[in-house]
């Protein structure tokens, strides 16, 4: 199979693809997916302290809090990965009672990058097209449809690697699931309404936000 074979059958068929259970042992391709991923999670990062230092009047900072945005949107996008993995690892363990070590979870969290991926690309080229189109909720609802997307190839990865029914998996992930939505969903409306307060007020929590001298 080609590597351009192998992504449509990991987007698509899911069930397919992890019927080699030696795609649950290779970090080379989860790797890879990831750190693609981290340099549009920096791109993102860049833009976003970048447009943020203006927004609170600091323009003359934006520069350097972008290249800081975009570090740590590269750093995090593996960050994410590892800790991402070892939530699901826990909550399978538990439920399902697995053998299977941690790394085999560690490489199909990793293949979950890919639609993360796709959905950031989507953002960028969006944004670029029609800026903030994926502001506020609108961005939230493209998380948690690649979210969706995500959960056959961890479903059917998990249930590969751990050598588990697909329903055991899928019980086991949906706790995680729920979380990690329901808070995506909080860090939304907190940062909408902080943008609301600063908007109104130039502040946040009562703290001035503008860095330029009195004049």
């Amino acid at each position: 199979m080609t590597f351009a074979a192998d992504i449509l059958s990991l987007l698509f068929h899911p069930k397919e693809f992890f019927t080699d259970t030696s795609r649950t042992h290779s970090l080379k391709l989860p790797l890879l997916y990831t750190a693609v991923y981290g340099i549009f999670a920096a791109v993102l990062g860049y833009q976003t302290t970048a447009a943020s230092a203006e927004l609170i009047g600091m323009p003359d900072y934006a520069g350097v809090l972008g290249a800081v945005g975009a570090i740590t949107g590269f750093i995090m996008a593996f960050i994410v990965w590892v800790f991402v993995a070892v939530f699901f690892f826990v909550f399978i363990k538990f439920i399902t009672h697995t053998a299977t070590g941690f790394k085999p979870f560690l490489v199909v969290t990793g293949y979950g990058s890919l639609p993360v991926l796709i959905g950031t690309v989507l953002m960028l080229l969006a944004g670029a097209v029609t800026p903030g189109v994926f502001d506020g909720w609108a961005g939230y609802l493209l998380n948690a449809a690649v979210l969706l997307w995500c959960m056959p190839i961890w479903i059917y990865g998990f249930a590969s690697a751990g050598n588990v029914p697909v329903h055991a998996v899928f019980t086991a992930l949906l706790i995680p699931i729920l979380i990690m939505a329901a808070y995506t969903a909080y860090q939304t409306y907190t940062t909408i309404e902080s943008l609301k307060t600063l908007a109104e007020t130039g502040s946040i929590g009562g703290m001035q936000m503008s860095m330029q001298p009195p004049r």
